[in-house]
């Protein structure tokens, strides 16, 4: 059985209500890997998928490309009826002046493997730079001694095992 069809199952004895939230578990289906690192779903409410984020960075770049991801969600979760994005900035302890180079031929490459290839062209062209600059950060992140959560592989600042993000789910 499929993660989404877990998830559709499961959600059937909850109720009234429960298909609203097909955005949330199909997230990464719709966006990627790549990206579904960067923000994590926590609930669709009125056609608006809140979504927690690492930093205002993040939230702004999602934000200027909301309309495509919500026709994407659209295709992938349609009983979600998401019209609107919102974010909520989970800041971990960051690091200031943290050097991160421009992202290399390389590093496409490598966002490339995590950004599905039935997205459309003009959407994937913009997630496969956001998450080229994301693995570039992750490398830096790791060099200045930070770490890798154990529950969905971010790079983060802090002692604690789960990135802000997991913490908060």
């Amino acid at each position: 059985m499929s993660r989404s069809s877990w998830f559709e199952a499961l959600g059937r004895t909850w109720g009234k209500g429960w298909e609203e939230q097909e955005a949330v578990w199909r997230w990464r289906e719709a966006v990627g890997e790549g990206l579904s690192r960067l923000a994590r779903p926590l609930y669709v409410d009125k056609g608006v998928l809140h979504l927690a984020v690492q930093s205002p960075v993040v939230a702004n770049e999602l934000r200027l490309w909301s309309r495509e991801i919500v026709a994407r969600l659209a295709e992938i979760a349609p009983k979600s009826a998401v019209k609107e994005l919102r974010f909520r900035v989970v800041a971990g302890k960051e690091r200031q002046n943290l050097p991160c180079p421009a992202p290399t031929g390389t590093d496409l490459r490598r966002a490339e493997k995590l950004i599905p290839e039935d997205i459309p062209a003009a959407l994937r062209e913009k997630f496969l730079k956001l998450v080229a600059w994301a693995l570039v950060q992750e490398e830096a992140i790791l060099s200045a001694g930070g770490k890798k959560c154990r529950r969905c592989g971010v790079a983060f600042f802090g002692e604690e095992e789960d990135c802000p993000l997991c913490r908060l789910s």
